[in-house]
């Protein structure tokens, strides 16, 4: 083993599980429990974090090297990679609707608070949302598959997604939040909360799994959602190395899918085989986590926000 590459040990971070024991288990000063529920210190939350949770998985500082910008010389910019297709780079309407978005998304006189405004950034999406719903689709070949569209932003997703004939029964049903607060001493976590719904699939029936997400910033909601996938897989018995992962979104960082597809990730997550569709790389992540232009425009803004139908 080389001397920079990572162990399991070194990749597995602090995780909060309500339905685990929790003898001997220190929170950060940050969380705590009501009723078995997680809840975040509004006082020592950044950003996010409004809600109860069932797990909460703490990154601290471990994802700040992805808002690192990429060296022109290192960018992709064509697809040579077999695990990684980007869209965009062999489809001009992809490209136009992408670009659409960032416009919308930037535009002073245009405000997610105005249902014209979100319909329009909308009707650019949907047709983004459409193609890569074909994609997954043509990779699947009629095989069936879970998906996990988390939300605020995934419930867009899935709402085209079951449009294109995909069964509302195949999608598993929670809420993600990127959480950044502090904790005591200062210090600046990065940390991921998921809620999930009372009753889903069982994820141990399925051996194909679709992450089907608006975009894709740091990796940390998908090294979440997959990681929870493998550890309820494992639970049951099963073997992960048996199933496969499709990774489906529009916007997705380089740096991002770098670090999700590096051969100590993909051996910790133990599945057999990862693949992602996205639409455009991303070469740059603003200090708090958002889709990042080099022209220092917003590439997407907040999609949460701009794809919900109704405030």
């Amino acid at each position: 083993m080389s001397a920079d590459r990572k162990t399991n040990q070194e990749i597995s971070l602090p995780k909060y599980e309500n339905n685990k024991s929790r003898e001997n288990v220190v929170l950060p000063s940050y969380l705590y429990l009501v009723k078995g529920r997680y809840r975040f210190d509004q006082g020592q939350v950044i950003e996010g974090g409004v809600g109860e949770y069932d797990v909460v998985w703490d990154f601290g500082t471990s994802r700040d090297s992805l808002r690192l910008e990429v060296p022109e010389a290192e960018r992709i910019t064509v697809n040579r990679r077999c695990d990684v297709k980007f869209l965009g780079f062999e489809d001009p309407s992809i490209r136009a609707n992408m670009a659409s978005i960032t416009e919308i998304a930037n535009d002073p006189s245009k405000t997610f608070k105005d249902p014209t405004d979100r319909d329009e950034y909308r009707s650019h999406l949907g047709k983004v949302y459409k193609r890569l719903a074909g994609e997954v689709r043509k990779k699947l070949g009629g095989e069936k598959a879970l998906f996990f569209t988390p939300k605020n932003g995934g419930i867009y997703v899935r709402d085209i997604f079951t449009q294109e004939g995909f069964s509302s029964d195949d999608f598993y049903d929670y809420r993600m939040s990127r959480v950044l607060a502090t904790d005591k001493d200062g210090k600046k976590h990065l940390n991921v909360a998921a809620e999930f719904a009372r009753e889903n699939p069982e994820i141990s029936d399925y051996r194909t799994f679709v992450f089907a997400d608006d975009c894709l910033a740091s990796d940390i909601s998908c090294f979440a959602t997959l990681e929870h996938t493998t550890s309820q897989l494992k639970e049951k018995g099963i073997d992960p190395s048996g199933a496969r992962v499709i990774i489906s979104v529009s916007a997705a960082t380089q740096r991002g899918l770098e670090s999700l597809l590096s051969k100590e990730i993909q051996e910790y997550l133990g599945f057999g085989n990862m693949e992602v569709i996205a639409t455009i790389p991303v070469y740059r992540l603003t200090d708090e986590f958002y889709l990042q232009e080099p022209d220092g425009r917003y590439t997407v803004g907040d999609m949460g926000r701009w794809t919900i139908k109704k405030i």
